[in-house]
């Protein structure tokens, strides 16, 4: 978990080598949000992924000090 924490207080810090390490660790559930009819939807991976990376970047990590 600390790993994570890490990465997205980096992400947050604009490092975007941690920010493409968190999309690339979450894409398999992207993609599987992004499947319509059983087929991968490239619109809608492409919204996730950029709303995924605005969550990256509002997350509060304050608890997480």
């Amino acid at each position: 978990m600390s790993e994570i924490i890490n990465l997205i207080r980096s992400a947050q810090n604009g490092n975007r080598d941690a920010e493409a390490e968190l999309v690339a660790r979450y894409e398999p559930l992207i993609n599987k949000y992004s499947r319509k009819n059983g087929l991968l939807d490239e619109d809608c991976k492409q919204h996730l992924t950029i709303e995924f990376i605005l969550a990256v970047r509002r997350f509060d990590l304050k608890r997480y000090h």
